[in-house]
């Protein structure tokens, strides 16, 4: 009885933290994103020693289930996007492998210059990408007897987000507000890029799943079960990949490019999720999950590492700003989206789509506005993140381990 009052105690916990930081998030009109102030909520939960450090796997909200609610989310949102408009988005690569040049590049020649080559090789990789580039770089550091170092690239990949989440949220409001302007004033020059409902229509591949798409708007389980069963095919592909290739796409990545497939052919309708009523609960499972990892960076480790986490993100933030608002603006995006959808090196999946519903549901007055706003911005950031967080910033990290040498 005890056992499982503590772990619903602790799943409400978790709950009612995830609640304050959308109240926080509503009461500024999204000047303070939510899961920055969610990210501080557990922080403090967990210096304070208030809160368990596993917390999150203890409530049953951990790595197994946030896997499979990342793959289903993903496939929801490859539904989302037209094969037309993905294909659109090459400017987006391009715009996010500058900005990541142009991070390394302000680390290289200006970090040098502060807090040493060393620290720079190990503090770079981490801040171009996801968990990989970070466990990557400190294993290289711990076995090249640099134990200082591989806890700093624990910690950088641990507070990144602190900078990367309030600055794109401030980005994406601004982009908001011009398109909503733009679509107000001149909708013409919103055809820059193809409308996802324009002369595309659902081709019914297999019959069967086109008639259960059309006859059971009300049946969660069926939609859900073909959606993971695409995300299944995805998980599956990857894993076959890397057995027969050695190498592989990111099972995200594909379970992306599976759900637009999939959506295109009829396998699967547009949004799934919104016709199941679980795409809230998916959100929970995720945020949850994200915040465990706050878990790895201790007080002792943070002041330790302070100064040179400083210097890293502030230099390699303003390389990155730079590069791609410059490519941006030669490639015809806004500031404002450049700079967004390359900070998802920042923070990567799944906080840029949170940061992109957030700033949708602060700045719409209707569900057409939110909706319109989503469909705009969603595809860059999703490709940024995919570019920055699952390749590009493991490619970093593999050049930089044998430069650490």
């Amino acid at each position: 009885m005890g056992s499982a009052m503590f772990l619903f105690g602790g799943f409400c916990v978790v709950i009612v933290f995830l609640a304050l930081g959308d109240l926080v998030s509503t009461k500024t009109r999204g000047i303070l994103p939510s899961i920055f102030v969610i990210s501080l909520l557990f922080l403090m939960g967990y210096w304070s020693g208030l809160m368990p450090l596993d917390i999150v796997e203890r409530v049953g909200l951990g790595t197994p289930l946030a896997n499979f609610a990342m793959s289903l989310l993903v496939v929801w949102m490859g539904s989302m996007i037209s094969t037309r408009r993905l294909a659109a988005e090459w400017r987006s690569i391009v715009i996010s492998a500058a900005g990541l040049a142009g991070m390394v590049a302000f680390l290289l020649i200006f970090g040098r210059m502060t807090i040493g080559w060393e620290t720079v090789v190990v503090a770079t990789p981490p801040l171009t990408g996801g968990p990989v580039a970070a466990t990557m770089m400190a294993q290289a550091a711990a076995e090249r007897g640099f134990s200082n170092l591989a806890v700093l690239a624990t910690v950088i990949y641990v507070f990144q987000g602190f900078v990367g989440y309030p600055l794109a949220a401030w980005c994406l409001r601004m982009e908001g507000r011009r398109l909503l302007e733009i679509r107000e004033t001149d909708p013409l020059l919103l055809q820059i890029l193809p409308d996802e409902n324009e002369s595309e229509q659902e081709l019914p591949f297999f019959e069967l799943f086109a008639k259960l798409q059309h006859a059971t708007h009300t049946a969660p389980f069926i939609h859900i079960a073909v959606t993971s069963v695409v995300a299944f095919a995805a998980e599956a592909c990857s894993a076959l990949m890397k057995t027969a290739f050695d190498h592989t796409l990111h099972p995200l990545v594909l379970c992306f490019l599976f759900g637009c497939l999939a959506a295109r052919l009829g396998i699967i309708a547009r949004r799934p999720m919104a016709r199941t009523g679980s795409f809230g609960f998916l959100v929970i499972v995720i945020t949850a999950y994200i915040m465990g990892v706050l878990a790895g960076a201790t007080p002792r480790m943070v002041l330790a590492s302070a100064p040179a986490l400083v210097i890293t993100i502030g230099i390699g933030t303003a390389g990155l700003v730079c590069f791609s608002a410059a490519s941006g603006r030669f490639l015809g995006y806004s500031i404002p989206m450049a700079v967004a959808l390359s900070l998802t090196a920042l923070f990567g999946f799944p906080p840029n789509f949170l940061l992109v519903d957030e700033a949708a549901r602060h700045l719409s007055a209707s569900f057409e506005e939110y909706d319109f706003l989503v469909r705009r911005m969603l595809p860059q950031m999703l490709v940024g993140g995919f570019v920055t967080v699952m390749i590009a910033s493991i490619l970093v990290a593999t050049l930089f381990v044998k430069i650490l040498g």
